[in-house]
């Protein structure tokens, strides 16, 4: 029997990227389908039950058919949503997200020299450039932070960063040791104490801030996140892979892995 799949899904367009995050949950591999592959994924997924696809990665602003995705799954009507580092803002791109009301959630981890040591390369002023052009656009952009050991001054930074902008939205995420953060739990990792701590201050931070910016906890290891994989397998993803479940894999997948070279967008 066909399954029935999360009204709302994280879809992976690529797991390339031009960061090298310490965190990173999908860590590049080289899988990069074409986006008449995608457009393909995108239709079977809507007629099992998907109403909202979560543009993801990788980094999916590296992808050329991005923007075609968007317009394809609009027309499939989908509600589109996308998580970019930032760092690329293509030709195009920001025309259709306006286009098609996508909500755009950018990823900022800190200050300058925080967040450019954590993602694995300069990044900040980019990702800053670009949050503006979109905000000054009337994207919906929201910010999100993963929050790591030795860290925890970034929650107080972000919020005032954020008011600044004028972001109305900030998503702070716990480290989880799944992904690149298997290697580097010894350094990022939050000890249970650590996790209550900034769970209560984020708390007390979105009580303060009710009305001014809206602050959330997005514990990623808390509950099963359904995620379209580049390679076509539907899969619940969990607090490690070991826990994780292949729930489907789209008719015509696995498709075979095409190894590309990608030059990083700047």
């Amino acid at each position: 029997m066909d399954p029935r799949l999360p009204a709302t899904m994280c879809f992976r367009v690529t797991r390339y990227c031009n960061a090298r995050c310490g965190f990173c949950l999908a860590p590049p591999d080289g899988v990069h389908p074409d986006v008449g592959l995608l457009k393909q994924r995108v239709d079977w997924l809507v007629a099992h039950g998907m109403r909202t696809v979560h543009f993801c990665g990788g980094e999916p602003t590296i992808h050329p058919g991005l923007a075609e995705l968007l317009v394809h799954a609009r027309a499939c009507g989908c509600a589109t949503r996308l998580t970019t580092n930032g760092i690329a803002l293509p030709d195009g791109l920001l025309a259709a997200l306006r286009a098609t009301g996508t909500a755009v959630k950018l990823s900022l981890h800190g200050d300058q020299a925080h967040h450019d040591a954590i993602v694995g390369r300069p990044a900040f002023e980019l990702a800053n450039a670009h949050l503006r052009e979109m905000l000054a656009a009337r994207v919906p952009t929201t910010v999100q932070t993963t929050l790591v050991a030795g860290g925890e001054w970034v929650l107080d930074w972000m919020v005032d960063h954020c008011l600044a902008l004028g972001v109305k939205r900030l998503s702070l995420l716990p480290f989880i040791p799944r992904g690149s953060g298997v290697k580097t739990e010894d350094r990022y990792g939050l000890t249970a104490a650590q996790r209550t701590q900034l769970r209560e201050r984020v708390r007390r931070k979105r009580l303060v801030l009710l009305g001014k910016l809206d602050v959330r906890w997005l514990d990623f290891a808390s509950q099963a996140l359904p995620v379209v994989e580049a390679d076509g397998r539907v899969v619940m993803e969990r607090a490690s892979e070991a826990l994780d479940t292949v729930v489907a894999v789209i008719p015509g997948e696995v498709a075979p892995r095409k190894r590309v070279t990608v030059r990083a967008v700047v």
